[in-house]
């Protein structure tokens, strides 16, 4: 089972991926949402790995569907669950869908969705 730490190391390594790309000013914004939700993906994680009220698998899930089962069952995550969704299959559509997404788009989902997901979810982790 990976460490809390270990999530929050992976999630500042795409945080870092994201600057050094400059993503938020890219051609390819569908990818911009990819990143954010594997970032968010990851804290998310982490706190799910120091929540000893779970049972192991879902402390450390190995696919999507163990995952937002986990998130689903997560008092701590609960304020945060609908945007983690929303940012999931947000990404679903950036990977595997016929939609493009324009930076108008891209920054609606990283200001509204993904930000103030990712700083309730890292206050947890304080």
């Amino acid at each position: 089972m990976k460490s809390a730490n270990a999530h929050v190391y992976k999630a500042e390594r795409n945080q870092a991926f994201y600057a050094s790309h400059r993503i938020d000013n890219s051609s390819y914004p569908e990818w911009g949402v990819v990143v954010l939700f594997y970032i968010l993906l990851h804290y998310v994680d982490a706190v799910l790995a120091s929540d000893k009220s779970l049972e192991a698998r879902l402390r450390d899930p190995q696919n999507h569907w163990d995952r937002r089962e986990a998130v689903s069952k997560c008092l701590l995550l609960d304020p945060f669950a609908d945007s983690y969704g929303l940012l999931y299959n947000r990404s679903l559509q950036a990977r595997y869908s016929e939609v493009l997404f324009d930076s108008k788009t891209f920054k609606k989902v990283r200001d509204r969705i993904y930000s103030p997901a990712l700083l309730g979810v890292q206050s947890l982790l304080k």
